[in-house]
């Protein structure tokens, strides 16, 4: 499936953490594109791999193998000096907002620091840049003179989020931007998002175990299963068929607002554990869990392909196009 104009390209792209016990193979061989201004949406269970693929497409965590590249520019492998003006253009929002922000330092200062760094404005600038980025965000000027530790949930992930749009980015990698907070605050907060989107025309690669708030937010959304991508395909296709079977599995865990619907629905559930990510099966990672696993899933690994739709799908059992 091809995205014209990518802002962002991702091919075959390897992280794998090393330990005593061996290598967890936490993102392995991941492919996709972002367009610009598009929200695509990542979503898998706990562990999937969801939130090193967002830290290790920041160079947080240094790529194993596989390449990166951001407006056509190949950044797998820049040096520090080379990654700041991309990294000016590429930010994140943490799950945790109050372990993001440093809780020495005050709002002013944590929202003076990306200018200071990329040298743009003199002090009164800066000052002037503040008080508008909190305003954008939906809180007061004056909340810059006060420390983290003063604010709210709520409050302390729309300083983050300040912050991550401070330079004016392209593409802003949320991870799991809304799980740390109260059900009604995250409602504030991805409408924030939403309308921060509109107005700059920012990209966002939205991570998250709840595919109900993927579904509110993506353009386009990918389900990610032990490390790999197992289905990518437009929202509104997603929604009215899931064909991986690890997808229809997630699609049917999501409460329906009409009793009766979600009593007519078939509850679908997954056998048996998790595989270890050290240890992955051979052949199709999800067929130890699968109802409908057949003889070559257990030997060869089906390869992302695409099919109708718009979609890929990573799965024996679905014809291609």
């Amino acid at each position: 499936m091809t995205t014209p104009n990518p802002l962002l390209e991702v091919e075959d792209l390897v992280k794998h953490h090393h330990t005593p016990a061996g290598a967890v193979r936490a993102v392995d061989g991941v492919s996709f594109a972002i367009g610009r201004g598009e929200t695509l949406g990542f979503v898998g269970e706990s562990g999937c791999g969801k939130s090193t693929l967002g830290r290790t497409l920041m160079r947080l965590h240094e790529p194993d193998a596989g390449t990166i590249r951001f407006e056509q520019r190949d950044v797998t492998r820049l040096g520090r000096r080379e990654m700041r003006p991309v990294r000016r253009n590429v930010q994140m929002i943490f799950q945790d907002p109050y372990g993001s922000l440093n809780p020495r330092r005050t709002v002013r200062q944590l929202l003076t620091e990306p200018f200071q760094v990329h040298g743009i404005g003199d002090a009164a600038d800066r000052r002037e840049r503040v008080g508008r980025l909190l305003e954008r965000v939906g809180l007061h000027p004056d909340h810059a003179e006060r420390h983290p530790h003063e604010f709210s949930g709520g409050q302390r992930q729309r300083i983050a989020i300040a912050r991550a749009i401070a330079l004016e980015p392209r593409l802003v990698i949320c991870d799991e931007p809304v799980s740390a907070l109260d059900v009604s605050i995250q409602a504030q907060i991805i409408n924030l998002l939403r309308r921060l989107q509109r107005e700059s025309g920012m990209a966002y690669l939205f991570i998250s175990h709840d595919l109900s708030v993927v579904g509110y937010v993506a353009d386009r959304i990918a389900v990610m299963y032990l490390g790999q991508i197992v289905e990518i395909a437009p929202k509104a296709e997603l929604w009215r068929e899931p064909l991986h079977p690890y997808t229809r599995v997630l699609f049917s865990a999501i409460p329906l607002p009409s009793p009766p619907s979600q009593a007519r629905r078939e509850r679908l559930s997954l056998k048996g554990e998790p595989p270890s990510p050290i240890a992955p099966p051979r052949g199709c990672r999800f067929h130890t869990r699968c109802p409908h696993a057949m003889p070559v899933c257990r030997e060869q690994a089906p390869a992302l392909r695409e099919v109708e739709g718009g979609r890929q799908v990573a799965c024996h059992l679905v014809g291609a196009a």
